[in-house]
């Protein structure tokens, strides 16, 4: 009787430290993910900001005008690998680079 309660406890255990560690991965994959895209983001906003400080552009602009101008390579996404969609809308208010809403 005691082997049956000692094995249900270990397999307890087990199972409790599977679901911890499953849960962390998914938790530092997601975390990965988000450092990604915003290292993506930041090189287009730099970008861009170099763009609207040389004078080279004004107002609403997308990706495919600093593609155009030769300020940027394609970008591509660094999760599904694709190419970001030349439609990109960025903007440019108070000295700051923003993606239009």
């Amino acid at each position: 009787m005691e082997k049956i309660k000692l094995s249900y406890l270990i397999y307890f255990i087990a199972g409790i430290s599977v679901i911890i560690l499953g849960v962390s991965a998914y938790k530092a994959e997601k975390n990965h993910e988000e450092k990604l895209y915003h290292v993506v983001y930041s090189k287009i906003k730099e970008t861009a900001l170099d763009c609207y400080l040389n004078g080279d552009c004004e107002g609403n602009i997308t990706l495919n005008i600093l593609y155009q101008k030769e300020y940027l390579t394609p970008v591509y996404d660094p999760v599904t690998k694709e190419e970001l969609d030349n439609e990109i809308c960025i903007t440019y208010n108070n000295k700051e680079v923003d993606f239009c809403s």
